[in-house]
């Protein structure tokens, strides 16, 4: 069997494992859960935490994966309304047309990977013949827009959104899919598995469908089993020895100084000089057990802009960073300090 099955108050939660689906959009529960529900007019709600068509396009030649000009992030595959496809970079929303063929070697064998709302809504439209309704920050953001989707949900019994919709449904629920649930865990930060965990938390309390299905690829991941137990201080627990075993926040201080500068050897060389600056001080107060690193963020380049990070992890981290503020003169010289950041990319 290829899922689990949880139960709580009168509500179902299938966990399914992925790695041993077929179909790697829709398992075969999914499947089958989606039939029934429309055979029974129910509502149906499809969250895709992904935007547009496809995560990108991939050169079967040479391997090429297009990115942003300006931004250091695949160009994510979206459809206008003709139905023809264009890429579009998710941060600076840079538009891209030349698609069809690949800009390092000049082959036209491209294919596209991975899956986003509009994707999801053709396979719906395509597999059991129904019309759906995607909610996403563009359909949701002003309030004409709002109102005008919240009409067309009455006459839609499949909704496909982001983890946002839950903001604007009012509509009951009875079957509930997570497309992927492990999307944002390949993200390498402290503060991952939280996001995760109530990610799949929220929406299910505050929709309480009768069924829900999480697709996963991880289901023994404490933040996604948790997550469909809805159960908090079971996930407080797993979290909390986690962040103590790698000395993250609330345990140990976390503090981040950011650099970012058109001209990729300028941030390098200001970095390097302030790195080291930051090292002598460290040494010169007594701050041993301080963890120093560079690094850079896993968006290496935003809006045409390289960023380098400094983090400064251990006791009194706070403390020594307000001293290399006053000191080394942070701010003049164009850094930007994080006491206490949320994220580390």
């Amino acid at each position: 069997m290829n899922y689990e099955e949880i139960k709580h108050n009168g509500e179902k939660v299938f966990l399914v494992d992925m790695k041993k689906e077929n179909n790697k959009i829709f398992s075969e529960l999914s499947f089958k859960g989606i039939k029934k529900h429309i055979k029974e007019n129910k509502k149906i709600l499809i969250i895709v935490n992904k935007k547009g068509h496809s995560s990108g396009i991939i050169c079967q030649d040479c391997g090429n994966i297009p990115k942003c000009n300006n931004c250091d992030v695949p160009v994510g595959i979206h459809t206008d309304k003709s139905g023809n496809f264009f890429g579009l970079c998710h941060i600076c929303k840079n538009c891209y047309s030349n698609i069809n063929y690949c800009n390092n070697c000049g082959s036209y064998d491209i294919n596209f990977f991975g899956y986003g709302i509009q994707k999801i809504q053709n396979e719906i439209e395509k597999t059991f013949k129904k019309d759906s309704i995607i909610i996403e920050s563009q359909t949701v953001n002003s309030s004409p827009k709002i109102n005008k989707i919240l009409d067309k949900i009455k006459n839609h019994q499949i909704i496909i959104g982001t983890s946002l919709v839950q903001n604007f449904l009012l509509e009951k629920i009875d079957f509930l899919i997570f497309i992927n649930a492990d999307i944002g865990l390949n993200v390498p930060d402290f503060n991952s598995n939280y996001q995760n965990f109530l990610f799949l938390f929220e929406t299910i309390k505050n929709l309480s469908p009768k069924n829900t299905i999480i697709q996963t690829y991880n289901p023994d991941l404490y933040s996604i089993r948790y997550g469909a137990k809805l159960d908090f201080n079971g996930f407080k627990n797993e979290e909390l020895k986690f962040r103590k075993d790698f000395g993250y926040p609330p345990y140990q201080e976390v503090c981040m100084i950011l650099y970012k500068n058109e001209i990729e050897e300028k941030v390098f060389n200001n970095v390097s000089k302030l790195y080291q600056e930051i090292l002598f001080l460290k040494e010169k107060f007594g701050y041993e057990d301080l963890e120093i690193y560079s690094t850079p963020p896993l968006v290496y380049k935003i809006f045409g802009k390289y960023r380098y990070n400094i983090i400064i992890k251990g006791n009194f981290a706070e403390n020594f960073t307000k001293e290399v503020y006053k000191k080394l003169n942070i701010q003049q010289r164009g850094f930007k300090i994080d006491i206490s950041p949320i994220s580390l990319v």
